[in-house]
């Protein structure tokens, strides 16, 4: 009986310590950071970079974002990626600056509880 409480108290506890940490959105805030920095800089170079790893990310990470997001949101978010896409290769830093805070506020509406 103590072991049986020991061991429901030990998963509890791990439950409860996991559900701490958002996992997942990290990864899009560090991207989205980027683009931001290398926006600033005018840089296109950077910025084709790091929309194609935006999209990168996008992809690694849309089985989760599926699960934790609803489709809207999720399917929004990649129409946003590829208008930021778009963006870049047109130089045109309003569609980019647009796109940035669009997809900004989709991984922050995908990822909050």
């Amino acid at each position: 009986m103590v072991r049986r409480k020991m061991i429901v108290s030990l998963m509890m506890i791990t439950l409860l310590t996991a559900c701490g940490n958002v996992v997942g959105s990290h990864a899009f805030y560090v991207v989205l950071d980027h683009i931001e920095e290398a926006l600033e800089q005018s840089d296109w170079d950077q910025l084709d970079q790091y929309a194609s790893q935006f999209e990168e990310t996008y992809a690694q990470n849309k089985w989760k974002l599926q699960l934790i997001g609803d489709e809207g949101e999720y399917e929004g978010l990649y129409e946003s990626i590829q208008k930021l896409i778009a963006g870049v290769k047109e130089k045109d830093s309003t569609i980019v600056r647009l796109e940035l805070a669009s997809a900004r506020a989709l991984v922050s509406d995908i990822y909050s509880l």
